[in-house]
């Protein structure tokens, strides 16, 4: 997994993956290019971006990630929309692993790890 950016939030630090930036440029673009909504693709990209700030200021408020169970409750999710930005906390370190389609099948979270 490339980890792009490392840097310190509230006690937390912060690893936040290639996938992440990859299915970012790819939800937006699909509403850019695809369904011909540039003002629309710029609002999600924004929407997700705000949401993965919240993140790093509260990791602890977001539920545990149904999709891929553990008995530590590691891998959480935040919800912006029809998406989910899957993330992992261990100890004080934030691993943001990418951007889902909520409506995704279940295998395909299993894939983000």
């Amino acid at each position: 997994m490339g980890k792009e950016k490392i840097g310190d939030s509230s006690s937390h630090a912060l690893i936040i993956s290639q996938k992440y930036y990859e299915d970012l440029e790819q939800i937006v673009d699909y509403i850019e290019f695809v369904k011909l909504q540039p003002l629309n693709a710029i609002k999600v990209g924004n929407g997700i971006q705000k949401t993965m700030n919240k993140i790093i200021l509260n990791p602890t408020i977001y539920a545990e990630c149904e999709n891929i169970p553990t008995k530590s409750k590691i891998y959480r999710e935040a919800g912006y929309k029809s998406w989910l930005i899957v993330f992992k906390l261990k100890g004080n370190v934030i691993t943001i692993l990418g951007v889902l389609s909520g409506k995704r099948k279940p295998s395909w979270f299993r894939e983000i790890k």
